[in-house]
């Protein structure tokens, strides 16, 4: 059948895309959804004609043949990419352990699904995330032909029947992808949700059976031809349109672009003439290292990037596409084809040739160095460090002597005894004593830093929180006495903030209060609107100001842990310094309009005792 080699060369590089300019392409993904569909049509094809030819299907066999497909490349990639991520920037092997359990045993997916809980996990992406569709396969491949076999039995190979029963099961994993759209992880990576590409292959596979295919030439070409083009267009048209961001790909727009690459096979495998189309020379030549280019490229592309390369965008996507075709060709020469040589003739296996010993022996060796790093690094992230040192530190504070907190002193003297040339006298040193600090985990972070600077302060901070919590936890301090005359609040990382959220705590904190806004450093999309609201609110309000730890931290990318986002102890003095200056500036502005205030008083006094000293003027009528 032609044009099937061609069309993952196509997907392959509309994942390339994707990835590596997802401005230009970015519904690249769906190329995922074709090779989904490829799969499922060849692998049951050639399990219908194996059962065809000697009436069962080896399960031994087929799996030997797919471990011999899989596996070298595999290995191969991972055994080159973990030691040079380690090379370059070991902060790439985040959940190192994870990620090579799930390469073994086909369950990245669901692992990654599991992970995804994880508040740390979202903004560290793994070095093989790509591999989350290869178990997706791999545990098609392993319980596909059980499946069939069984359904080939229960519906006496009536393919209508098992034709319907496909088509059934694809629609539910196609709903069931989009009743669980919200939960982006888990609708795109589980195998029931994202198996409906799979299941369109094995309909289409059984439909058109093992027999001979009809090739369709002349007239008789030219519906499918047009059918062809316009399952073509209808992809370019996804690739082109359809953002990775939107839901509309997990509520029908995969499934379409997975139709539309069914379409697209069956006009391919019964019209010769557009097969070898489709199979054009470079097509197929990259089609048939199509698998090994898409597992380089994801790893490549974040070690790259890890390098003064990923500074120039447009230079990285070159070198990760260059490096990837190349370590692609190279496995395919020396590792892919010399493996899937060995031979299985009747019960025995032929063992490996001399040939085949260095590319064994050097796969090994890769393969136990990368286990033997996994095994020796701690997989909590530097972000987790320091938030788990933050929480060491909140108890400690919890366990010590509570401090009293004391009210400031009343003024002794009336305004009137302030003279009308005064000036705003220095304010007085920042007390930890006076100030109460609601955060999220940055803050937790940065929590030894701020008990240094403010010794006394009382930080309530946690993981995950946003600014929708800090109303609730202002009306519980406030009502038990404990709000003190200082609030910081550092809720913006993790949620969109809006002027109804900070105008609630405007109205619990009062205006004797002085209120004190951090602002978010991540690479989130919401941040400059959460941090432009920020400023909006304290521009136009007396007693609050920013704390601008965007800007403070900025130019100091290396004091922050491998997700950018939580400081180590040096970015924590960073943070610290930051709350610090802006309750001073509050400080400064509080006493230069007290000191007007002040001013303007004394000198109304003053008018005041002149008017009242001045002798009263003859009101007599003159003569």
């Amino acid at each position: 059948m032609g044009g099937l080699t061609g069309l993952r060369a196509l997907a392959v590089l509309a994942v390339l895309g994707y990835h590596l300019v997802p401005g230009a392409v970015p519904g690249g993904f769906i190329g995922v959804d074709v090779f989904f569909v490829v799969s499922g049509f060849i692998v049951t094809h050639l399990l219908l004609r194996e059962r065809e030819r000697t009436g069962r299907i080896a399960f031994g066999a087929f799996w030997l043949r797919r471990a011999r497909r899989i596996l070298p490349a595999l290995a191969a990639m991972i055994g080159v990419c973990v030691p040079l991520a380690l090379a370059v920037d070991p902060r790439l092997l985040g959940d190192l352990r994870r990620q090579l359990i799930g390469a073994a045993t086909f369950s990245s997916n669901w692992l990654a699904i599991a992970a995804d809980g994880d508040y740390f996990h979202s903004d560290r992406p793994d070095l093989f995330t790509n591999l989350w569709s290869l178990a997706v396969e791999e545990q098609f491949y392993l319980l596909g032909p059980v499946v069939l076999v069984l359904g080939l039995a229960v519906l006496r190979a009536r393919r209508r029947a098992i034709v319907i029963a496909a088509l059934v099961l694809a629609a539910a994993s196609a709903v069931a992808m989009a009743v669980l759209s919200g939960s982006p992880t888990r609708a795109y990576f589980g195998t029931d949700t994202h198996a409906f590409g799979l299941l369109l292959g094995v309909a289409l596979a059984v439909a058109l059976g093992v027999a001979p295919l009809p090739g369709a030439s002349g007239r008789r070409a030219v519906p499918r031809v047009l059918v062809a083009v316009a399952a073509l267009g209808v992809l370019v048209a996804l690739t082109a349109l359809l953002p990775g961001s939107s839901p509309l790909g997990a509520r029908g727009g995969l499934l379409l672009a997975s139709l539309a690459a069914a379409a697209l096979v069956w006009a391919a495998a019964t019209t010769p003439a557009l097969g070898r189309v489709i199979d054009v020379a470079p097509l197929a030549w990259l089609g048939a290292r199509s698998y090994a280019i898409y597992l380089w490229h994801w790893p490549l592309l974040l070690i790259l990037g890890a390098t003064p390369v990923g500074a120039d965008p447009v230079l990285r996507a070159i070198l990760t596409a260059v490096l990837s075709v190349a370590a692609a060709a190279l496995s395919f020469v020396l590792i892919e084809t010399p493996l899937r040589s060995v031979r299985a003739p009747g019960a025995a296996v032929r063992l490996p040739g001399r040939r085949l010993v260095p590319p064994v022996a050097v796969l090994s060796a890769l393969v136990l160095c990368s286990g033997a790093i996994a095994v020796a690094r701690d997989d909590t992230s530097a972000a987790e460090a320091m938030v788990a040192r933050g929480l060491a530190a909140l108890r400690s504070a919890s366990s010590a002597p509570s401090s009293t907190i004391t009210a400031p002193p009343e003024p002794t003297a009336s305004p009137t005894a302030v003279p009308a040339t005064a000036t705003p006298s220095a304010p007085p040193p920042v007390l930890g004593t006076d100030i109460t600090a609601i955060g999220d985990s940055v803050m937790l972070a940065s929590a030894p830093e701020l008990q240094t600077a403010l010794p006394g302060i009382a930080i309530d901070a946690k993981v995950s929180r946003s600014m929708w919590a800090a109303a609730d936890i202002l009306t519980q301090l406030a009502n038990s006495g404990a709000l003190r005359p200082i609030v910081v609040l550092g809720l913006a990382t993790n949620g969109e903030v809006g002027a109804d959220q900070l105008g609630r705590v405007l109205g619990i904190i009062g205006p004797d209060r002085t209120l004190v806004l951090v602002n978010a450093h991540a690479r989130r999309g919401w941040i400059p609107g959460a941090n432009a609201t920020l400023t909006a609110v304290a521009d136009a309000t007396a007693n609050v100001v920013v704390a601008d730890w965007d800007s403070a931290i900025t130019p100091y990318p290396q004091d922050l842990a491998d997700d950018g986002i939580h400081p180590q102890p040096p970015g924590g003095d960073i943070y610290a310094a930051t709350v610090v200056a802006a309750i001073q500036q509050a400080r400064v502005e509080v006493a230069e309009v007290q000191a007007a205030q002040a001013r303007a008083a004394a000198e109304a006094a003053q008018k005041a005792e002149r008017l009242a000293t001045q002798e009263p003027r003859d009101r007599s009528p003159r003569p």
